[in-house]
């Protein structure tokens, strides 16, 4: 059953959400991180979550965008390359399949779509920073940084914890050991079928990086609805 609109929250919930926003745009903006189109739809991303999702959803997609720009920007300034200016594609890769997780009613597939978001963009970036060379995930091989599909142990750490970060956020929501651990998974999941995404269509021009975001997220929300199925 779909979610109702309006989801239960508080007035000091709807101001803090205005406020993230208005943070988000201006931050963005000033940086020149996103585009104007993609902070319009970055917005408009921000409230339908909360409005489809309440507070919680819309803390883990704040706290997603957030550590995922940190994490860009660190990586970025490390080995001296320039921060890419984001698009409304890479708004819908990435938060695409969530959203629509939540128009179907289902909160855990919003989390678990979130989390391999935040999974595979710190898996990404900070592996990027690994002293040693990454090895494509199909064959094992070693590859330069950079390359699509090319796995770190420095990266798998990294998206393991931002899974878990997002995991976390589902846990004091629902108070649930089994469901952080299914959101955490669901996650590491969604990040690993990006690599794999990444190594056989991206890396061969067959698919773009937003095309590979939204299936990789998309799968990271069906495992956790399989997986809070079976338990």
């Amino acid at each position: 059953m779909p979610l109702a609109l309006f989801t239960d929250f508080s007035l000091g919930q709807a101001v803090a959400a205005v406020l993230l926003l208005l943070v988000f745009s201006f931050f963005t903006f000033s940086k020149k991180t996103l585009s104007l189109a993609g902070i319009v739809f970055g917005n408009i991303a921000g409230i339908i979550v909360f409005l489809f999702g309440g507070f919680a959803a819309f803390l883990a997609i704040a706290v997603f965008f957030a550590l995922g720009e940190a994490s860009t920007i660190f990586s970025r300034k490390q080995i001296k390359k320039m921060h890419e200016q984001r698009t409304p594609s890479n708004i819908v890769g990435n938060s695409g399949a969530a959203i629509i997780a939540l128009l179907f009613g289902s909160p855990l597939g919003f989390f678990g779509a979130i989390s391999a978001a935040l999974s595979d963009t710190a898996s990404s970036e900070i592996g990027m920073l690994s002293k040693k060379k990454p090895r494509l995930i199909t064959d094992f091989r070693e590859v330069p940084i950079g390359t699509n599909g090319g796995i770190t142990s420095l990266g798998l750490v990294a998206g393991i914890l931002g899974a878990a970060i997002i995991g976390a956020i589902y846990f004091f929501q629902s108070q649930s050991a089994a469901m952080f651990s299914v959101v955490t998974v669901a996650g590491i999941s969604g990040s690993v079928a990006d690599s794999l995404l990444g190594a056989l269509f991206e890396g061969h021009g067959r698919l773009s990086n937003s095309q590979v975001n939204f299936i990789a997220t998309l799968c990271g929300a069906l495992v956790a609805v399989f997986l809070g199925a079976m338990i």
